[in-house]
């Protein structure tokens, strides 16, 4: 075969080659699933290499130790569900953006009942600092787009601290909802804004019925 023949296979190779994940991608991947699965205490990294299946010694050169496996995953998953609940705030008002974004959270772990990565979240459950430290910066960017669509700027501690015990409250309801089966799904939603309407009132002073000034809705 001519040199110039060759030359598209070479380009559909080269093409593919590049489609195709990397060794660390597939580390990521297989590593997600499986800590999805099982939690982190309970997954091997022999396991990892063997559903990635790459080198044992190529998960410690990408990533060190198990511990900053499992952070890096954390972190993606973490990552992932912000960027579909954070553009999810959707209304005319701070009441309706809110209570979309509550909306779109729920979807998310019921969606992802099952998921032990999930769980370390909800159950505020980490494995060390650095996980715990990744899932804190997820709700406190939550909660900078509840201030935004409440329209408090330069929130002060005092208020970070109320709107931080809102998130917790939040937490526990879902784990009720979802683990206890003690409450439902729309008991979860109605406490969770009846929550925030007494922290509009006699905290924020905000009138969550009030047009927002920037408008978010679907698209």
């Amino acid at each position: 075969m001519s040199d110039t023949a060759s030359r598209p296979q070479r380009r559909k190779k080269e093409a593919a080659d590049a489609k195709a994940p990397t060794g660390k991608q597939r580390i990521l991947e297989a590593a997600e699933r499986l800590f999805a699965s099982r939690g982190f205490m309970d997954v091997s990294a022999a396991e990892i290499v063997r559903e990635a299946g790459v080198a044992h010694g190529l998960l410690f050169h990408h990533f060190g130790a198990m511990e900053e496996l499992y952070a890096e995953v954390s972190r993606v998953a973490a990552q992932r569900m912000n960027e579909v609940q954070l553009a999810s705030f959707r209304g005319r008002t701070a009441r309706e953006q809110v209570a979309s974004f509550l909306r779109a959270h729920l979807r998310s772990v019921k969606q992802r009942e099952g998921d032990a990565l999930f769980r370390a979240r909800s159950h505020n459950v980490a494995t060390h600092a650095k996980v715990a430290a990744i899932w804190e910066a997820s709700r406190q960017e939550a909660i900078d787009r509840v201030c935004d669509a409440l329209g408090v700027q330069a929130p002060t501690p005092a208020v970070r601290v109320c709107l931080r015990a809102w998130v917790g409250f939040h937490d526990q309801l879902v784990l009720a909802w979802l683990s206890e089966r003690t409450i439902t799904e729309r008991q979860v939603m109605d406490w969770t804004m009846k929550q925030l309407e007494h922290l509009a009132a006699d905290v924020l002073s905000v009138d969550l019925d009030r047009p927002t000034s920037q408008q978010q809705t679907s698209a």
